[in-house]
């Protein structure tokens, strides 16, 4: 199985901004896609890879309206991320579920 498709669940393409929280450093990335079990990010152009547990703030209404989502990081290359969502609670569940088309 190829690590890019790794999640089970169904994908959706999203256009969404998200902020990768890994240590002190903050990258602005872009959501290529989202499922109810993970997301693959598309990283700022010379970001560093991220450490194997990162905080995901998805910034649902730009500027207004974010959640932050811990993520595990289950795959890395130059340009995307893929992560797995960490104990999301019952409202971030509901909003994934939301963005993925599932709801």
């Amino acid at each position: 199985m190829n690590a890019n498709d790794r999640r089970r669940a169904s994908r959706r393409k999203i256009d969404l901004q998200v902020t990768r929280q890994s240590g002190i450093q903050n990258d602005c990335c872009s959501v290529d896609d989202v499922s109810p079990t993970g997301i693959k990010i598309r990283k700022e152009l010379g970001a560093l890879p991220s450490t194997p547990i990162c905080n995901l703030e998805l910034h649902l209404v730009p500027g207004a309206v974010s959640t932050v989502i811990a993520g595990k990081c289950v795959w890395s290359t130059d340009e995307y991320e893929g992560f797995e969502f960490v104990s999301p609670s019952f409202s971030q569940q509901m909003i994934i579920e939301r963005l993925s088309g599932n709801l």
